[in-house]
């Protein structure tokens, strides 16, 4: 489990080329929270999944999400597909193992202007600044959207800006041990 501090201090130590020898040099997805606590005893779906609204939302900075990072990549052996896999199993592309997230969550797409998002029929939905996400429809993405797959939110940076942040907080002096 990766975090943005984690990169960052690998970055002050290798620099940049030398980072992504061990990374992929892709656009990422960066967790900055929760949207609220599921019940206990929630009801689940065929799949396993448990059911999740979004009413009377809360937004939790849960310290194992907030801060880790996902590249969004294809695993090896899925590289003949022409999509991105985002969902709870080890299966797909982009692993994020949380209940409230589907087996086959959502799946992102390369266009000539960057990635887009599709929510594949999931229980809980797939949200991009707020909006809920159609099934069967894509929607672009474009760097600092918010993302969010059932309860998780998460912010998306396109490699550039990724690369940016990790400088920014990089350049920060380290806080002192005592």
């Amino acid at each position: 489990m990766v975090t943005i501090d984690d990169l960052a201090h690998e970055l002050r130590l290798k620099g940049y080329e030398r980072l992504f020898e061990d990374y992929p040099a892709s656009s990422v997805i960066v967790g900055t929270g929760i949207l609220g606590i599921t019940a206990l005893g929630a009801e689940r779906s065929p799949r396993g999944t448990i059911r999740f609204t979004l009413e009377n939302q809360e937004h939790l900075e849960n310290t194992v999400l907030v801060g880790r990072v996902w590249f969004l990549t294809k695993k090896r052996e899925n590289r003949h597909q022409a999509r991105i896999i985002m969902g709870r199993t080890a299966d797909a592309d982009v692993t994020i193992p949380e209940l409230s997230i589907s087996v086959e969550h959502a799946a992102l797409y390369a266009t000539p202007f960057g990635l887009a998002i599709a929510d594949l029929g999931s229980t809980n939905g797939t949200f991009v600044d707020g909006e809920r996400v159609t099934k069967g429809v894509t929607v672009s993405l474009y760097s600092g959207m918010k993302i969010a797959l059932a309860r998780f939110e998460f912010e998306y940076l396109r490699h550039k800006d990724f690369l940016e942040r990790l400088k920014q907080i990089a350049l920060k002096p380290s806080p002192q041990r005592r």
